[in-house]
């Protein structure tokens, strides 16, 4: 059976759409051989969304244009509840000082968090710990992944075998 994984991701900048296209790069490889559908139901720059509807053709570039629009995090959420999405992942690939305030709020709404904001080392260290805490309190994953020699590949590398590892860990079969 093949388990389906549904990444919002915040951010297209470099590593967020390098990571998009590895995974539609690798789309038949991760089905047939790790028995894994990733999926991005939402995908947001700094102010708007794109929402994927099931059944449209998947081409997230021309799409996130044409069809993206003003957000909130509750949107994100109120979508993600309406549509009884499971296996949540949100990806931090921003360099925003506001999403991380909203980490506690995607962990309580069953996410877990991979993160490369460079503006986490800005934050106390109690900040990571509150949130570490409530990731594993809750059975969720928290990863924040340093900067990568080598661009905006490297990134996208680490954060798909981050993907990958949480949902290795989800499958428990």
């Amino acid at each position: 059976m093949t388990q389906r994984i549904n990444i919002v991701l915040f951010g297209i900048g470099n590593a967020g759409s390098a990571l998009i296209n590895k995974v539609v790069k690798n789309r038949k490889d991760l089905v047939l051989e790790r028995r894994l559908d990733i999926r991005f139901p939402i995908i947001t720059n700094s102010t708007v969304a794109f929402y994927e509807k099931e059944g449209v053709n998947y081409s997230w570039e021309a799409n996130f244009i044409q069809f993206g629009i003003p957000f909130k995090m509750d949107d994100v959420l109120n979508f993600i509840k309406a549509y009884s999405m499971e296996n949540l992942i949100a990806i931090d690939a921003t360099a925003s000082q506001e999403l991380p305030g909203e980490y506690l709020d995607l962990l309580r709404n069953s996410f877990s968090i991979i993160s490369v904001n460079e503006k986490l080392e800005t934050l106390p260290e109690s900040f990571g710990k509150g949130v570490k805490f409530l990731a594993d309190s809750r059975g969720l994953e928290y990863i924040v992944l340093p900067q990568q020699p080598g661009g905006k590949k490297a990134i996208a590398e680490k954060l798909f075998e981050s993907v990958i590892s949480i949902a290795e860990k989800e499958k428990v079969i």
